[in-house]
Formats: C-alpha cells, sequence, structure tokens
C-alpha cells in the first residue's frame, strides 16, 4: 500500500468499517457523468473537452447518431482501468460496504465489473430511468435495504439499453415523487465520484441544512464556487477533511485504495491533528492546481463554455437577463465555469465565450418597475458592462393553447406593453383599447434568431407579437381580454417593456426570448415546476443555439447603426 495515501481515504475507510460491524446504514454512491465521460473521452467525441461544446454538437445529431459517437468515444478510453476499479467497487458491495449506487455513466463498465465478480441478478437489481416505469422505481427505492440487494440505478440512459436522457449531458429536474425519494436517499451519508456539474437535479436535492457527511473524490481540486463543495462547506464549515483529490481522486484508484485499506484493516485511525493538518495544508495546493489547470484552448466553429481569467473591468458582447431562479439555473447549467463578479447592487456571472461572443448573465427581480426591476437592472447591466446586444431569457405563457405547446419557444418580433389603456364609457357601454406602441425587436437579432431557427432541432421557434405588464395572470377571463385587445399576441410576460425601454434608450440591440410555461387560465399551479423548468432550459438552449452560430462575433462599431 502506497504511503501517500490522503488522510481523508483514510478516514472514510475507517468509517465503513466500523458501519458494517456496527450493522448501520452504508453510504450511498454517487458516479457523476464526469466520471465517465471525462476531459479525454469528450475531446474524442467533438475535440473540446467543454461541455457546452459537447451538448451543441449532441443536439445536432439524431439519438442514433449521439448513441454511436458517444459508444465510439468511450471505447477509445482504456477500459481494462475503469473496469478494475469498478470490479473492486462490485467486491466491496458484494461485502456489504455499499448498497446503493447511483451513476451517470452511459457504459456497461460497472454492469461487467458486477457480473465478473460473479453477482448475479438476484443480488443486483438494475433500473435505468426511462427504462423503468416510475411506479416500479418508486418501489425499488423505497424497499431495496429491506430486500439486501444492491441497488445500480442509471441516471442518464444506457448504450446497451439504446436509451439517452432527453437532456444529456444535464440531468435536469426528477419528477416528483421519484423527485421526494432520492431527496431523502442522497441526504443520507454520501460519496460523489466527480464533478457534479451536469447533475443539476441532484444539486438541488442537497441540503445545506443537513448532518450527513458527503466525501467529494475528483481528480482535480474543485473550484472555489462549486456548488457540491459550498454544500459540503455550509453542513462542516470547513471541506478539506471531505476531499479526495489527486491520484486517488481517480475512480479506478479511489475504489482499489478504499479496498486495500478495508481488507489490510491498516491504520484505520486518523488523528484529529492529522486532519487540521490536512485542512491547512489544502487551500494553498487546490488554489495552486485550479489555476493551472484553468487555460483550456477552445476549438474552432464550436461552442466554447469556459470561463476566461478574471479581468479588472468586466465587459460583455451580449448582456443576458433572466428574472426567476429556475431561468436563471438553467442557463448558468450550460456552462462549466462560472465567474461572479459584484458591481454595486447587482451580481453578474461571467459565463465565458460563444460564438466567438463574450457573455455576461444578471437577474433581475420580477416587473418592469421597482428598484431592481427590469428597467433599472437592464439600464445599469448597459451601463457598466457596455454590451453590443442585450437578451432576456426565460418563461412566458401561451395565448393559443390550441395551436401551441408547454416549451414551445417565443421569440418576440413586436412587443407591446398592455398597462396603458384608453377606457371610455359611451352610451352605457365601456370599452378598452390599448395605447402602447408596439415596439420591435433589434432586426440583426431578428435576423441571426430566424436563422438559428432553421437549424435548431429542439422546441417548436415562434415569432410574433409578446404582451408585456406587470400583471402575473392566472385568469382565464381576464387572459381572453386581453386576447380580444390584441388578436395576433402568441404569448405573454411582465419584463420585456422594461428591457426594450432600456435597450431603446441606450441605443442597443435587443430582443426576448421566451418558452411556454403555462396558459394564465387558473391552472398554473398544476405540474408547476417541472413545466417551467421545461420552458427556461428550452428558451437558453435555443439563445446558446443562436449565439453558437458565430452572427453576433463580427460586431465592432456598435449595436446596429454604422459609424459615419
Amino acid at each position: 500500500m502506497e504511503t501517500d495515501v490522503p488522510l481523508a481515504l483514510k478516514h472514510l475507510a475507517r468509517l465503513l468499517d466500523l458501519r458494517k460491524r456496527q450493522g448501520d446504514q452504508p453510504y450511498r454512491v454517487v458516479i457523476t457523468l464526469a466520471a465517465s465521460l471525462n476531459a479525454e473521452v469528450r475531446k474524442a467525441i467533438c475535440h473540446s473537452e467543454s461541455w457546452s461544446d459537447l451538448r451543441a454538437y449532441l443536439q445536432q445529431l439524431g439519438l442514433r447518431d449521439r448513441l454511436g459517437v458517444l459508444a465510439h468515444g468511450l471505447a477509445l478510453q482504456e477500459a481494462s482501468q475503469n473496469l478494475n476499479g469498478y470490479r473492486a467497487l462490485a467486491r466491496l458491495c458484494k461485502q456489504g460496504y455499499f448498497t446503493m449506487i447511483l451513476t451517470g455513466g452511459i457504459d456497461a463498465w460497472l454492469e461487467r465489473a458486477f457480473t465478473s465478480e460473479n453477482v448475479g441478478l438476484e443480488q443486483l437489481c438494475q433500473l435505468v430511468l426511462g427504462r423503468e416505469s416510475e411506479i416500479y422505481l418508486q418501489e425499488k427505492l423505497r424497499d431495496h435495504a429491506r430486500r439486501r440487494e444492491i441497488l445500480l440505478l442509471k441516471l442518464f440512459g444506457s448504450l446497451e439499453a439504446g436509451l439517452l436522457a432527453s437532456d444529456f449531458p444535464d440531468l435536469l429536474e426528477f419528477r416528483s415523487p421519484l423527485r421526494e425519494i432520492l431527496e431523502r436517499e442522497l441526504n443520507e451519508d454520501l460519496i460523489v465520484i466527480g464533478s457534479p456539474t451536469q447533475e443539476e437535479a441532484i444539486l438541488r436535492l442537497l441540503s445545506t441544512t443537513s448532518r450527513s457527511s458527503i466525501y467529494y473524490v475528483s481528480p482535480q481540486p474543485p473550484a472555489e464556487d462549486d456548488r457540491l463543495l459550498r454544500i459540503i462547506e455550509a453542513r462542516h464549515r470547513e471541506s478539506a477533511p471531505f476531499l479526495i483529490w489527486g491520484t486517488y481522486g481517480r475512480p479506478t484508484h479511489f475504489f482499489a485504495g478504499l479496498e486495500a485499506l478495508l481488507s489490510s484493516r491498516q491504520a484505520l485511525t486518523v488523528t484529529v491533528t492529522e486532519l487540521e493538518t490536512q485542512s491547512a495544508a489544502f487551500p494553498a495546493a487546490a488554489a495552486q492546481q485550479a489555476v493551472e489547470q484553468r487555460v483550456v484552448s477552445p476549438p474552432a466553429a464550436l461552442l466554447t463554455g469556459s470561463a476566461r481569467a478574471p479581468q479588472p473591468r468586466l465587459h460583455a458582447d451580449v448582456l443576458l437577463v433572466t428574472v426567476t431562479e429556475i431561468e436563471a439555473q438553467a442557463v448558468l447549467a450550460l456552462f462549466s465555469q462560472v465567474e461572479r463578479y459584484y458591481i454595486e447592487e447587482k451580481t453578474y456571472y461571467l459565463l465565458g465565450e460563444v460564438g466567438g461572443t463574450s457573455l455576461v448573465m444578471v437577474q433581475s427581480e420580477m416587473g418592469q418597475g421597482g428598484v431592481a426591476g427590469s428597467l433599472l437592472t437592464v439600464s445599469e447591466g448597459i451601463r457598466h458592462l457596455q454590451p453590443r446586444a442585450v437578451i432576456m431569457v426565460g418563461i412566458a405563457f401561451g395565448l393559443k393553447p390550441d395551436e401551441q405547446h408547454i416549451g414551445d419557444i417565443l421569440v418576440a418580433r413586436q412587443i407591446l406593453a398592455y398597462e396603458l389603456q384608453a377606457v371610455v364609457a359611451r352610451e352605457g357601454q365601456r370599452s378598452v383599447r390599448l395605447r402602447g406602441d408596439r415596439v420591435t425587436a433589434s432586426p440583426l437579432l431578428l435576423d441571426r434568431c430566424k436563422s438559428g431557427a432553421k437549424s435548431w432541432s429542439g422546441q417548436r421557434v415562434q415569432f410574433g407579437l409578446l404582451l408585456s405588464g406587470e400583471k402575473l395572470i392566472n385568469d382565464k377571463e381576464y387572459r381572453d381580454q386581453l386576447q380580444a385587445l390584441e388578436p395576433e399576441a402568441i404569448g405573454g410576460e411582465m419584463e420585456g417593456a422594461g428591457l426594450c425601454a432600456a435597450a431603446q434608450h441606450h441605443k442597443v440591440d435587443w430582443i426576448l426570448v421566451k418558452a411556454i410555461a403555462d396558459w394564465a387560465d387558473g391552472f398554473k399551479h398544476v405540474n408547476k415546476e417541472r413545466r417551467q423548468r421545461k420552458a427556461a432550459s428550452n428558451a437558453a438552449r435555443f439563445t446558446l443555439h443562436v449565439l453558437a452560430q458565430g452572427g453576433l462575433a463580427p460586431l465592432a462599431t456598435g449595436p446596429n447603426w454604422i459609424e459615419s
């Protein structure tokens, strides 16, 4: 056994040994997508290590081709090393150290490892999201401990089964009541293998107030803004005693090292002084390695989602504006690295570059008015960042449920503020008409969105008039009144009027891209979270698809005018 085994690994081995002897619940194991679809595999598939590049590349392919290129990329990896590591895991499961594994891997290495260790179907329950019914999944997850079986749940699909998650390579949400069951399981003691940047659905379920432990295993030290790292720090005040990185952060070395410690029953004793020494040593070493690994060369003609080094003064070619937390998370989930900048009262998120265009996101409060509404948020964002264009991304309500579907993407050709009305009574009859102007979006951005829509393989994109006002509408009668006033309108929302007013004042190109989350018909609460997440994700993905075409990068003299 090597002498440089991390103290956190020794401590974990000691705890696992104690749990087994005392008959306590085992740790749950989460193996992320990044553990198998690592940087080398991603580069083999799309010539880039960036998750954003991989996402953009896969979105251009049909399901069969996606499965084919993923299988080819994974086959290039050294399968024997992965199999050896997973065989160690299989032996640990046979011995009772682990009974539940959630894996983002779509390959069959885990299953082959269990087979090679003679773990049969009577001992191993293999589940794939999307293959089994939700009722069956719920039953197995609830009863696996009582049945004393090893449960293996594949989260992103399976190459062998020909299944791939619809949002691959992202895991955005679990449906209820499966979500509640997994939330309970994931807030028990946990070991996470690999960076969970793609497992948004899991990160959202992890409580910062739980007293359960999370051990984080990764080849590289996590960045300061790593969300899992923040959760660990919130639970335990410090993270170093729970981090295993470097050589033993690789799955094959981690499981082999853990098995060696447990089988030899070595040491399994770690003093408080040793852990404190590790805590003190970790930040400097981790920070240095993080800096060394920060620079990534982006590929030509592909989406580059790597964040750039901090700048003395933040600048953006394009400012993305979101409102709700779901909208903001839908955008942030598309980038592997995000840097925060604090300018006066607002937080700005440096996302990186897409199609040669630098992107920053800011989050507004709901509505156009107020000190943090869209009007002032966009105005201040333009003043601080000097962007060439502003794009508002998020969710809206649809006005044509017979023609439209939840998740359809609405691009505002024009925006009409419906709050400005003339209400006139004549001969005992009241008439209402809208007095606001139809404000047309930037011809440049409309052109780029239309061009992007031609190669977009996602849900339907519709261009037209959107209504904008301060009211959160969830009443069919009122919605129908608005539609009668403007029959051409295809949808409505609350912040667009502030966007176009601010952008026009500063002479900056603007457009609004939002997807349908409900019909404003009194049933907004039905499947609310699922619908909103779907709509926000569709709008964010389409926006990045448009930007990835590169049509905004050549702008050099300003937003949609020519200097004389």
